[in-house]
């Protein structure tokens, strides 16, 4: 009788110290415990399955094919295929088909705006060693100058190095400040020689941190055709530390992102003018209904000095109802616009974009003003080649009365 009790006791105590669930086989069969990527060939395998790693643990009933698509294309060197579960003994492998786009190649790059024409040739390699690396060779030659360049840009290690870059470029270009009416007011040469190393880590999950040391060299020439030139060159190092935050997201149209970035630099003059500078840019696009999207760009630079040797164009107000040799030190600007899918081939997909676009800018010759005005364009998404876009655009500002076009072939819109 008293073993029988002790035995009672025992078992009843192991009952409460240890739920029956802990005692029980786990189902374990609706979560995802590893990763296969098919159709890899020259890039390596840790590329692909590192960013997917945040998938590992969810559970069947969370899955979204999307999601996973979205990390594969914005890679930018993989089509992605086909996402699916598969059961093993531990759970579900997420199963990920791709293909590798054309990421070597002679890129013929044409930007042509209002008044301008740029073309050049530059070897390129999106997935240099298989890394998803970026290496690139080349030069410009113009309407106002010439230029080349060459850069390596190498992605975080899995070993938990950082990324970063590496950039060269020398030129010899004729520059020309304008105002909102395209009337010329300062025109020089100038011979440019910049040198940049930069790194950037990953802080936490979508942030990243980045730092860059820059030197830039910069010598004035005197031509037939200069007037009002800045009175001296200058000869700068730069110290630019960043921080960047960046999703994406696929709806089966476009690949989206919501994006904001700020960099501050200060550039110490061994010769001219030392300074500060701040800088900003924003994207935030949002699909409405299948194909039709909300796009916000947003953009702006300060600058601490009033030397109009460092003046620039509005490309980094994120607009361009201003004329391509508009410059001043100062920009805010933002577009707001929506952009349509018209149809997908096996090479990419065609859109059309429409936005309004509003800037203020500031310089020592145009002082403060206000610019707004529609814009619209076509773009052309590729997704065989390891290559952003291609596309055109018209602009209107209605302060000026003026008409911007733009062309470009090779680079991001």
């Amino acid at each position: 009788m008293i073993n029988r009790l002790l035995y009672f006791l025992v078992i009843t105590a192991l009952f409460f110290l240890f739920p029956v669930s802990k005692l029980l086989p786990q189902d374990h069969t609706g979560i995802i415990s590893s990763i296969e990527v098919i159709g890899l060939n020259r890039t390596r395998p840790h590329i692909v399955t590192q960013p997917l790693e945040k998938f590992l643990g969810l559970e069947r009933t969370a899955f979204d094919q999307n999601e996973v698509f979205a990390v594969i294309m914005d890679m930018g060197i993989l089509e992605p295929i086909s996402a699916e579960l598969v059961d093993n003994e531990d759970g579900l492998t997420l199963l990920v088909t791709v293909m590798e786009r054309w990421a070597f190649f002679p890129l013929p790059l044409i930007i042509a705006r209002s008044g301008e024409f740029n073309a050049g040739i530059f070897v390129l390699d999106n997935n240099a060693f298989g890394l998803r690396d970026t290496a690139v060779i080349g030069g410009m030659y113009g309407s106002f100058g010439w230029s080349a360049m060459a850069m390596y840009n190498y992605n975080p290690r899995s070993n938990g190095l950082p990324g970063g870059h590496i950039f060269f470029m020398y030129g010899h270009q004729e520059r020309e400040a304008a105002n909102r009416d395209e009337e010329i007011y300062r025109r020089y040469a100038e011979e440019q020689l910049r040198l940049s190393l930069g790194l950037n880590y990953l802080l936490m999950d979508l942030v990243t941190g980045s730092f860059a040391l820059s030197y830039s060299n910069i010598n004035l020439r005197e031509t037939d055709n200069t007037f009002n030139a800045p009175e001296n060159g200058a000869t700068l190092m730069g110290f630019n530390p960043g921080i960047t935050l960046r999703q994406s997201n696929w709806d089966g149209f476009f690949l989206s992102q919501q994006s904001i970035s700020f960099q501050y630099g200060y550039n110490y003059a061994f010769f001219g003018s030392s300074f500060h500078q701040v800088e900003f840019r924003g994207v935030y696009e949002q699909p409405l209904l299948p194909g039709f999207r909300l796009s916000i760009r947003s953009g702006g630079v300060w600058k601490s000095t009033s030397e109009p040797l460092f003046e620039e164009g509005p490309q980094k107000a994120q607009v361009n109802i201003l004329p391509r040799n508009f410059s001043a030190l100062h920009y805010a600007g933002m577009s707001l616009g929506l952009e349509k899918q018209l149809y997908r081939v096996r090479w990419g997909a065609l859109s059309a974009q429409g936005a309004w676009q509003a800037v203020f800018s500031h310089g020592p010759v145009s002082d403060s003003q206000f610019d707004h005005g529609p814009s619209i364009g076509i773009v052309f998404y590729l997704s065989r080649l390891a290559l952003p876009a291609m596309g055109g655009n018209f602009a209107y500002n209605i302060n000026s009365g003026l008409f911007q076009f733009g062309f470009s072939i090779g680079i991001s819109f």
